[in-house]
């Protein structure tokens, strides 16, 4: 069994903020032009929206204007946690699990992403989770980060 990726980092906004910030504006700090089903083709995804609710749906406006579903909300209470079933550029049925919890720290806010739920991926788990782990790095510590800043 894979450990879970777990990235904690501490952003200078509220609690809510930074909720709102991961999930109503995921197109403005999401690298698209690294990190979507469009980059694994060498071109820059157009958008990416998420409705922000339980239940809705993350979905990839690719470059040629086309819809790819990485993804939906399995829990979505607002300003603490989200809960996702996340398969990006795979079938739901291979989805692995992103849990985002937001805590207040004084002026800061404490976030911390776990990646888990390798085993989907059988053989190619240790490798997925490695991609993963290296991928939520700029996605999540540089890119979120700064969008809170």
């Amino acid at each position: 069994m894979q450990e879970p990726v777990v990235k904690t980092i501490s952003v200078p906004c509220s609690q809510e903020t930074a909720f709102n910030t991961f999930a109503n504006d995921l197109n403005a700090w999401w690298p698209k032009e690294k990190h979507s089903v469009s980059a694994m083709g060498g071109e820059i995804a157009r958008e990416v929206k998420f409705d922000a609710k339980q239940g809705g749906e993350i979905i990839e406006v690719m470059h040629d204007g086309t819809e790819t579903l990485w993804g939906s909300a399995r829990e979505f209470s607002p300003h603490s946690k989200l809960s996702l079933a996340w398969h990006i550029g795979k079938s739901a049925d291979e989805a692995s699990f992103v849990d985002v919890i937001f805590e207040a720290a004084g002026d800061m806010t404490k976030v911390t992403l776990t990646h888990h739920g390798w085993e989907v991926f059988g053989d190619s788990a240790a490798a997925m989770r490695e991609g993963y782990n290296n991928g939520w790095v700029h996605v999540f510590e540089t890119c979120f980060a700064k969008a809170c800043d």
